[in-house]
């Protein structure tokens, strides 16, 4: 091998390298938390998929999530027309045109407070909190992500089994809730 010929080969060779190497770069919890939180949009459409072993079939609803750091609103237009508003200390909710409301405090339903937080979080971008209550494993980079959350310890973990979050570079674009009883929530973010 001629010297000009191993020098591009080792060129070519270090080049191919520092590319896979770059893109091996795994996502960390601090990237993740930075990229949802500096492209969080406060308002985003949303398809829902709810299922359980006591539904005949899988239920679809679609509207729209409004986060801040402390709620998720949640509104509803198909099916029916509702809103969800899911708070540090209860969920509350409101029927088609503000007939009907009720309201679910934690303190009196202790099993809806670890599926509200995680929500109220997720959609906030606030991936580091989570940690407290879920070990989270990364897969992937920058560019397409996706992070598995497994509760901790015995008080989240009595409901839920699991919450997985997909997206790409700085946009969340799938939730998915495995709760301990079967049922399974998919909601898709909507561009």
């Amino acid at each position: 091998m001629s010297g000009r010929f191993r020098n591009i080969a080792i060129a070519l060779a270090a080049a191919c390298l520092g590319a896979i190497g770059s893109a091996a770069n795994a996502i960390t919890v601090p990237e993740l938390q930075r990229l949802l939180q500096t492209s969080a949009r406060q308002s985003v459409p949303f398809e829902e998929k709810r299922e359980s072993p006591w539904l005949e079939a899988p239920m679809t609803s679609r509207g729209t999530m409004h986060s801040t750091p402390q709620s998720l609103e949640k509104r509803v237009e198909s099916p029916r027309q509702e809103t969800w508003r899911l708070l540090p200390d209860r969920i509350e909710w409101i029927g088609s045109g503000g007939a009907g409301r009720k309201q679910i405090l934690f303190s009196q339903a202790p099993a809806v407070a670890p599926l509200a937080d995680v929500m109220r979080r997720v959609a906030a971008g606030d991936v580091a909190a989570l940690e407290r209550d879920f070990r989270i494993e990364l897969h992937g980079d920058e560019r397409a992500w996706r992070a598995r959350l497994q509760p901790r310890g015995p008080d989240v973990g009595r409901y839920i089994e699991s919450v997985e979050l997909q997206g790409t570079v700085n946009r969340l674009q799938v939730i998915i809730v495995a709760e301990r009883q079967g049922e399974r929530t998919t909601i898709r973010l909507l561009p």
